[in-house]
């Protein structure tokens, strides 16, 4: 048989809800195949992956339908150890999965269940560390591992028991765009040279598409798409509406109106060249917005972790000012977690100068609202609602249920958060933020596991924020997201601000980009080969290139 795996007419129920999640799903992956599952938060993909990997049906927790198939096997008939041997799990937040204190325990101890004996053991963590880009890594303790290891860590401690499907959840959520290139790479390495089957589950199809031939798009638990990447585009429609981010030359296509929707360069390059008019003569003005009030203001700012050698933030100098947004990038490990909890107040500064709203972040706390990167630590409360009331009791209910709406957590209000999605996590957290109408907004990561319906709220909100003479700092390694709301990036690289300015510039710039871990914006070659100023933006390239009447409608 050369499918790896079939769900025939698939059904699942959770015992709580009325309707079904999943509805007579049919889907065949063949062996070797590379597939990206993608669609909107609450659509049915999780769940898929739980029926896929014998989770779905325990305890008794809903009704499944329908059979499921690995590699000719009867799902139903298989001990869930059998099917843990087969598919290999990475899910969307590693720390869910990693539970040992060092790396090689972490890896090895699949191997120890099976009562290997130590030195074949040792030999295969070796080898999946080598693999996986964490040679030498084996006796480092698990919390001092960034996001990005964390979740090669969560693969390696699934590849070393060799399975033959590899299921990932949103495994890229965590990291910097360098290190999404990295693992897509390596998992296009894994199924070229190890002949492993691989789905991946991401929102961000923008980013992966030029890894996957093949796109898999759910909508109310039921696939609406199943077919060729580069052909999705023209037959799915609104791609917003599903939850799906498009690449930033596919959306390119759409606003100059070209006769296909393509994600290649030269072939975006050629359509313009035949089917638009470029005009080099517009000049390009960068709108940046008058400094306000001054709100945060840093100078030579240190931070040293206890019993660190070395300062994690190296003297920063830096402004934030009123109706500000601002954006904060940089590699894993750069000192940006660190330097929004010195505003946050979560810790002292070790050397410097830090002013906010002309004190401290202990004397303004009551005006900071800072999301952190693990939003799930910030909830404290039984339900949606009283995580927006908790110690705000002066909140009015009609601005709450608007910014619900906003959120989309309207149909959400009595649920208990931490049973709900990561994304829906992130947002209860930032609307309880909001509903206190702080003065600085501090967000570390805010998009993460959003779709793009949602993310499109988000921005919503941010930029709401900032017209109510809000000022928001915003850690992200999202470039599109930082271009297109930002009105200044901050880049940081080895504890130090290694660039300030504004997006169109900062972001255009290949060296700074290259020095901060993020990749070259696939608009800037565009523009480069289409000989125009430096774009990094669909609008940027719109002010050069016009759609003639020959394009599409």
């Amino acid at each position: 048989m050369n499918d790896m795996l079939v769900i025939d007419n698939v059904s699942y129920r959770y015992k709580t809800r009325e309707l079904p999640t999943l509805k007579h799903l049919h889907l065949h992956v063949k062996k070797g195949e590379m597939l990206l599952l993608a669609g909107r938060s609450g659509c049915g993909k999780s769940t898929l992956i739980k029926a896929v990997s014998g989770l779905v049906n325990t305890a008794g927790a809903g009704e499944l339908h329908g059979k499921i198939y690995l590699d000719g096997r009867d799902t139903a008939v298989m001990t869930p150890e059998e099917i843990g041997v087969m598919v290999g799990t990475v899910y969307q937040s590693p720390d869910d999965q990693l539970f040992a204190m060092t790396v090689a325990d972490e890896v090895g101890f699949a191997l120890e269940n099976q009562g290997l004996d130590e030195h074949i053991i040792a030999e295969a963590v070796k080898n999946v560390l080598q693999r996986v880009g964490l040679a030498g890594f084996e006796q480092n303790s698990i919390h001092t591992l960034s996001g990005g290891q964390r979740q090669r860590l969560a693969l390696a401690s699934v590849l070393v028991t060799k399975p033959k499907l590899l299921v990932l959840d949103e495994p890229v959520s965590q990291m910097n765009p360098q290190g999404v290139e990295d693992f897509l790479k390596l998992l296009a390495s894994l199924n070229r040279e190890d002949g492993i089957t691989i789905i991946v589950v991401e929102h961000r199809v923008h980013e992966l598409a030029k890894y996957f031939p093949r796109l898999a798009v759910m909508f109310d638990g039921e696939f609406i798409y199943d077919g060729a990447m580069e052909l999705a585009w023209a037959k799915i429609g609104s791609a917003e509406k599903l939850g799906l981010r498009e690449p930033q030359k596919v959306k390119l296509c759409r606003y100059l109106h070209l006769t296909k929707l393509v994600d290649d360069t030269q072939e975006i390059v050629n359509l313009v060249k035949s089917e638009c008019i470029i005009g080099k003569k517009k000049k390009f003005s960068s709108g940046q917005k008058q400094t306000g009030e001054l709100i945060v203001k840093g100078e030579a700012v240190k931070y040293r972790y206890p019993g660190a050698k070395t300062d994690t933030l190296q003297g920063l100098d830096f402004e934030l000012h009123k109706g500000e947004t601002v954006a904060l990038m940089g590699f894993n490990g750069a000192g940006k977690s660190t330097l929004i909890n010195l505003l946050g107040g979560l810790t002292d500064l070790t050397a410097g100068k830090l002013e906010i709203l002309q004190g401290s972040a202990t004397e303004h706390a009551h005006e900071i609202g800072y999301l952190r990167q693990e939003p799930d630590l910030m909830l404290l409360a039984d339900s949606v609602w009283e995580e927006l009331t908790w110690k705000n009791k002066n909140a009015g209910a009609e601005y709450l249920w608007q910014l619900l709406a906003k959120l989309k957590l309207t149909d959400n209000v009595e649920d208990f958060p931490l049973a709900l999605s990561k994304g829906q996590r992130l947002r209860v957290v930032l609307g309880a933020l909001l509903a206190r109408k702080p003065k600085l907004l501090l967000l570390d990561e805010p998009t993460t596991g959003q779709d793009q319906q949602s993310l499109e709220e988000i921005k919503k909100l941010i930029a709401d924020f900032a017209k109510q003479a809000g000022c928001i700092l915003f850690c992200t390694h999202d470039i599109e997201l930082a271009s297109e709301i930002a009105d200044r990036v901050i880049i940081m690289a080895d504890g130090r601000i290694i660039a300030d300015g504004e997006p169109e510039i900062v972001l255009a710039d290949r060296t700074i980009l290259a020095a901060g871990g993020l990749t070259v914006p696939p608009l800037l070659n565009v523009a480069e080969a289409l000989l125009l100023p430096k774009c990094i933006t669909v609008e940027g390239v719109g002010r050069y290139v016009s759609p003639s009447v020959m394009g599409r409608l």
